[in-house]
């Protein structure tokens, strides 16, 4: 009996750990700890000539992989356009 309290207690503290994200739509389960790069790589995206914005504030490239994710952001990428 004390074991299976002991997984469950350990089930819990997993499912305390993730947080949701959306990208582009579509919500993700994550870890509190992800940064935005891993969020990317984990999902396998290909971000060669993409901008990226985080409750449309647009995330300089630079930040990416200190940039850690909260609960509830919305992420939107998006092919980066220049024009004139």
């Amino acid at each position: 009996m004390f074991h299976v309290k002991h997984v469950i207690k350990r089930e819990n503290r997993s499912v305390n750990n993730l947080i949701s994200v959306e990208l582009n739509g579509v919500v993700h389960r994550v870890e509190k700890k992800m940064t935005l790069f891993m969020f990317l790589s984990h999902q396998q995206i290909e971000t060669q000539g993409c901008a990226l914005a985080i409750d449309q504030q647009i995330v300089p490239r630079s930040e990416w992989q200190q940039r850690g994710l909260s609960d509830g952001e919305s992420i939107s990428l998006f092919q980066a356009i220049a024009g004139g």
